[in-house]
């Protein structure tokens, strides 16, 4: 038992060199909260409105021979605060989540983490590339993935946040039709 107890607490120390330098975290029982800020690459606060797509993956019991398990993703949308902080619940019943940082102008970024025991909170800084191709970016990247959430009901997305994405996109393309423009 004493050895159990040990590997316990030795846990996030082993398994703490897998993570990004950008990503610290409090021992705990299990994940339950990640925090952090969405910043430009520089450090400083993004110039442009960023937000974040969380997709949250639960585990199906559903598995077929010789296969890996399915996974059905729910999907939101967070916006930071104004300063870039951000803190997100990680649903008890998810076994993984996946963060997108989108903000106009900018690469964007994932993070994924499964649910480990012995992490209770993570703490990421995601730092935001400025594009230096962002028209062609976001018609061949940013726009069909932001899409897919507003097509695909299988993501369970509320109406009020696909309807904001879809608002992100139309301003987006008529930023670059007034640029043609002119």
């Amino acid at each position: 038992m004493r050895y159990f107890f040990l590997f316990f607490l030795l846990t996030p120390t082993l398994f703490g060199g897998c993570y990004p330098e950008s990503l610290n975290y409090r021992p705990g029982w299990g994940t339950r909260w990640i925090e952090g800020s969405l910043l430009e690459e520089s450090g400083n606060v993004l110039e442009s409105k960023g937000f974040i797509v969380v997709l949250e993956y639960y585990s199906q019991f559903i598995q077929f021979e010789n296969e890996s398990p399915l996974y059905a993703p729910k999907a939101r949308v967070i916006s930071p605060e104004k300063n870039g902080h951000f803190r997100i619940n990680f649903d008890l019943e998810a076994s993984a989540i996946e963060l997108v940082f989108i903000a106009s102008g900018y690469s964007l970024q994932r993070f994924r983490f499964q649910r480990q025991m012995g992490i209770g909170e993570l703490r990421y800084d995601a730092r935001l590339i400025r594009s230096g191709t962002w028209h062609n970016q976001f018609l061949l990247q940013t726009g069909p993935f932001l899409e897919n959430f507003i097509l695909e009901q299988r993501y369970k997305m509320p109406d009020s946040q696909q309807l904001f994405l879809g608002n992100w996109l139309d301003d987006e393309r008529e930023k670059f039709a007034a640029k043609n423009e002119n």
